[in-house]
């Protein structure tokens, strides 16, 4: 763990890598904003893909204080999670006093508490090959915001606000926009195109998780309502065709009412929105998520290129595995952009070389000995494929400390 890091920002980092080690997608400093205003921050965010049909999200609070009010904390933290609506709540305190736990257990919040933190330090591996949070800010603040390019850091600090929403088609379609962008960026500001690059991979990732999250409801849908749910979704964003329809009947319903005269104006609108939305090309995307193959892998493909986006030494588009290459393809298809620009733009440079043995997306198996890093109960469950009949009797598996 770098020393320079506030000891604040060392538990979050520390807890988060403890995360990644298990085999879960994570976030760090999500915003919580309701109507404009930033109510709080998630420290750590986790996800998890159990089985085909069941999703873990988890929301960490960190408290590295001397006299931390944890209890407070415990209340403050559930209340976000059923705000929220996630799966689990977990606070990470200094605090040892076993009362502690016991409450924290007693209304459902896992304690994390100080000695374990100790312990998680002492046998943490230093992942001194992946840049910490503050230093991934620090890369994108090299960037000086400009009228064209905007500010990257802020751009990014914004699009992690649907982790404490809606993991919906409104996410997937406002990340698959920023991430057109940077996509541009690469190719306008080649100073720092190593840098929107990473911020590519990480919206991508963001994309991916959210996919992996909307189709566990479909896992057992025939191909055909698979692909009109995920088609329909990148046209129309979460509220469906439905809610499009019904604004297009109000909006031509206040056009004749009130400009009557006009009425020839709201069948123009109808046509000309109906042959734009016939237009996109979302078919393309909604066809290839859709594969069995695909939605299997997108949770590690999302693991993939968090990781890439997070690694010191820069990771080329050519340089991922097949699988994660395929998905960044299909995105630079659908923008209609040059893929030898994108995937092999960085050819001859020196980057990280290819290994596909240790991508997570190779292999999501690889999470930390349980051996090695203490618990206070049961381990952290690792990201693996269950059958249905399997996933029936871990469904219900929990984190450290939840009896």
């Amino acid at each position: 763990m770098e020393a320079k890091l506030e000891k604040g920002y060392q538990m979050e980092e520390l807890l988060r890598r403890y995360f990644i080690r298990s085999g879960y997608y994570t976030v760090r400093g999500v915003p919580f904003v309701y109507q404009g205003f930033e109510v709080t921050d998630i420290d750590v965010w986790a996800y998890d893909r159990p089985s085909p049909f069941s999703r873990q999200r988890i929301i960490v609070d960190c408290k590295n204080k001397t006299t931390p009010k944890v209890i407070e904390r415990i209340f403050w933290t559930k209340g976000l999670q059923e705000v929220l609506g996630v799966e689990q709540a977990i606070v990470a305190t200094t605090d040892k006093r076993t009362e502690v736990a016991d409450f924290g257990r007693e209304h459902g919040v896992v304690i994390l508490d100080g000695n374990f933190l100790t312990k998680l330090e002492k046998t943490s591996e230093n992942f001194a090959d992946r840049l910490t949070e503050e230093q991934f800010v620090d890369l994108l603040a090299t960037y000086s915001p400009t009228k064209d390019g905007g500010d990257w850091k802020g751009r990014v600090k914004a699009a992690k606000r649907p982790f404490a929403a809606n993991l919906g088609y409104n996410a997937i379609n406002g990340w698959i926009e920023e991430a057109h962008f940077f996509a541009e960026q690469m190719q306008i500001v080649q100073t720092h195109d190593e840098v929107a690059c990473r911020i590519l991979f990480l919206l991508l990732s963001f994309t991916a998780v959210a996919f992996d999250f909307v189709l566990k409801d479909l896992a057992f849908s025939e191909a055909a309502a698979r692909f009109t749910n995920v088609n329909e979704g990148l046209r129309h964003g979460s509220p469906g065709v439905t809610n499009t329809s019904q604004v297009l009947r109000l909006a031509m319903g206040l056009i004749e009412h009130y400009v009557p005269e006009n009425r020839n104006l709201a069948v123009k609108v109808r046509e000309r929105l109906t042959k734009d939305l016939d237009n996109l090309s979302t078919k393309m995307l909604a066809e290839y998520v859709c594969k069995s193959g695909v939605v299997q892998e997108l949770f590690n493909i999302a693991k993939e290129l968090e990781a890439g986006a997070y690694k010191k030494q820069f990771v080329a588009p050519h340089a991922l595995s097949p699988a994660t290459k395929s998905y960044l393809a299909v995105f630079v298809d659908f923008w209609g952009m040059d893929r030898t620009k994108i995937l092999k733009g960085f050819v001859g440079r020196q980057t990280e070389p290819s290994s596909e043995q240790n991508s997570p997306a190779i292999k999501p198996s690889d999470s930390v000995t349980h051996s090695e890093v203490p618990a206070p109960a049961e381990p952290l469950p690792t990201a693996k494929e269950e059958t249905p009949a399997a996933a029936q009797t871990n469904e219900q598996k929990h984190l450290p400390g939840m009896e």
